[in-house]
C-alpha cells in the first residue's frame, strides 16, 4: 500500500505537487479586515460592514479615464476671422466630425452633432450653426442654443491654436 501512494505521487501532475491552491473568494464569504480589497479571477471585492458581520461583496471598479488625443485639423491660414468649417478627424479608430471657428478671442471647436436629432450642423449665416433637420440653430463662438428645437449646447472640444496649425483634444 506504501508503495502505490509513492507510484501516485511519482506520476502526479506536476502543477498539484507542492502547489499552494489560491484562495477563492466569494460574494457573501466572511472576512476579517473591512476596507480590504482583493481581485481573484479578475473580479475585485471589497470587505464590507454588514449585519451579520464582515463579508466580502463585489466592488464597483471606476471604468478608466476616456483616453484623450489631440489632433491637427486645419492650418491656420484655412480659417479666416468670424469663419467656421467642418472637419472630420480619426481618433482611436473612430471618425468624429467637429465644426472649427475663429473667434476674435481664439479658436473654438464643438461636436457636429446636434443635440436634438443627432444630424450634422453647419456653418450657417453670420457666426451660426445651423442643423438641417429641424432647423434649430446655435452659436458658432458659444455652441449655446439660439433657436430649437434643441435645448443643449453642442459639445466643446479643446483648441488650441501653435505653429501654423489648429489643433482640437477628442
Amino acid at each position: 500500500m506504501l508503495a502505490t501512494g509513492f507510484v501516485a505521487f511519482l506520476f502526479a501532475p506536476a502543477a498539484s505537487v507542492g502547489a499552494v491552491a489560491t484562495p477563492q473568494i466569494r460574494a457573501g464569504d466572511v472576512c476579517k479586515k473591512i476596507g480590504r480589497r482583493k481581485s481573484v479571477g479578475g473580479k475585485t471585492f471589497e470587505c464590507v460592514k454588514t449585519a451579520n458581520g464582515a463579508k466580502w461583496k463585489r466592488a464597483k471598479v471606476a471604468p478608466p479615464p476616456p483616453t484623450t488625443s489631440e489632433v491637427k485639423v486645419l492650418d491656420s491660414t484655412a480659417l479666416a476671422l468670424g469663419a467656421s468649417q467642418n472637419v472630420v478627424v480619426t481618433s482611436g479608430g473612430r471618425n468624429i466630425g467637429a465644426v472649427v471657428t475663429r473667434t476674435a478671442a481664439g479658436v473654438v471647436a464643438f461636436s457636429r452633432t446636434c443635440t436634438h436629432a443627432g444630424v450634422s450642423v453647419s456653418p450657417g449665416a453670420s457666426g451660426q450653426l445651423v442643423c438641417p433637420a429641424h432647423g434649430s440653430v446655435f452659436n458658432a463662438s458659444t455652441g449655446a442654443v439660439i433657436e430649437g428645437p434643441a435645448e443643449i449646447a453642442l459639445t466643446q472640444y479643446k483648441a488650441t491654436e501653435r505653429n501654423g496649425s489648429i489643433y482640437i483634444t477628442l
